[in-house]
């Protein structure tokens, strides 16, 4: 079953590679989706789309982070899926 996930991760993850950590954990299990920084600070916004037992997986490893980086909390809502899409990007 194909599932999408817009997620919000709060804490400490901008300026610590958190958008690359991410991307290379979506890819690495061929999830489709983006990922941003927020304007408001100690918060970035994603969508991931894919299996739901990868996309679980890269859940988290999301919750987790990169090394420097420090998540307080995610926030995880299902949203309708994108048929067209056929990578994970980076916004910026």
């Amino acid at each position: 079953m194909i599932v999408r996930y817009f997620i919000v991760a709060h804490g400490r993850v901008q300026g610590v590679g958190f958008r690359y950590f991410a991307q290379y954990e979506a890819r690495k299990r061929g999830l489709t989706g983006w990922i941003k920084n927020c304007d408001a600070d100690h918060m970035i916004e994603m969508e991931v789309q894919g299996e739901v037992e990868k996309v679980e997986v890269f859940v988290d490893k999301i919750k987790q982070g990169p090394p420097f980086a420090y998540v307080e909390r995610i926030e995880q809502y299902a949203i309708p899926t994108v048929s067209h899409e056929t990578a994970f990007r980076i916004i910026y």
